[in-house]
């Protein structure tokens, strides 16, 4: 699934790359010195792996409390039997787990002729690195359109969200941050516009919110 293996990603890269400089720059510095200083110039030796990891997890979690994923089989019960219309085609959902963390998705594909919409739903529990890789949007404002269609940053219920739209080519993608945790996705092929906005409304937002 293109979702989960993005936030394994961004996960291992980050700890990749905070292991690899030493953890952050200014304890690297400091701790760089003291060996220096202890051993007559001789670089210090590097942590067990158990503590780098340590400091991994918690420079992944951030100052939040680490969160535990909920089930997908309840995130799979969000998605419905048919959505704008469309009739659901195939439906799953899976835990998965990297670096000491854990995640849950679930995802369904819908159908009517020619029109197809994906819908996934991720909860990554608060995961600083994930949010950073899948909703670097929901820090910025972006506002762009054209003869094509537009992209643009806006809010859905109350939730920050990006959405960008073709009319040249009938497809879309909608993105919406959930409660700080979950990621609702919806990509939409040969579906007009009003059709792509209406499917979001389908789904039980309020629900999910509240698995927090």
């Amino acid at each position: 699934m293109t979702n989960q293996k993005l936030i394994i990603a961004c996960i291992s890269i980050f700890a990749f790359l905070y292991l690899g400089c030493g953890g952050s720059s200014n304890n690297g510095d400091t701790a760089g010195q003291a060996a220096t200083e202890d051993t007559g110039g001789a670089a210090s030796e590097p942590k067990n792996m158990e503590e780098a990891m340590n400091e991994v997890q918690k420079a992944l979690q951030g100052d939040g409390e680490k969160k535990e994923v909920v089930d997908f089989r309840a995130l799979k019960k969000l998605l419905p039997e048919k959505v704008a219309g469309m009739e659901r085609t195939a439906h799953s959902g899976e835990k998965a787990g990297a670096m000491g963390f854990n995640i849950a998705t679930a995802s369904a594909e819908y159908r009517d002729g020619d029109k197809e919409l994906e819908v996934d739903i991720v909860d990554f529990a608060g995961v600083a690195t994930a949010l950073m890789g899948m909703a670097s949007w929901a820090s910025v404002e972006i506002d762009r359109e054209d003869e094509n269609g537009y992209e643009r940053t806006t809010t859905v219920e109350g939730y920050k969200a990006f959405e960008k739209y073709s009319s040249k080519n009938k497809s879309g993608e909608l993105s919406v941050l959930v409660a700080g945790r979950f990621i609702i996705t919806l990509k939409g092929r040969n579906i007009d516009e009003e059709g792509f906005k209406a499917a979001i409304d389908e789904l039980n937002i309020k629900s999910l919110a509240k698995m927090e």
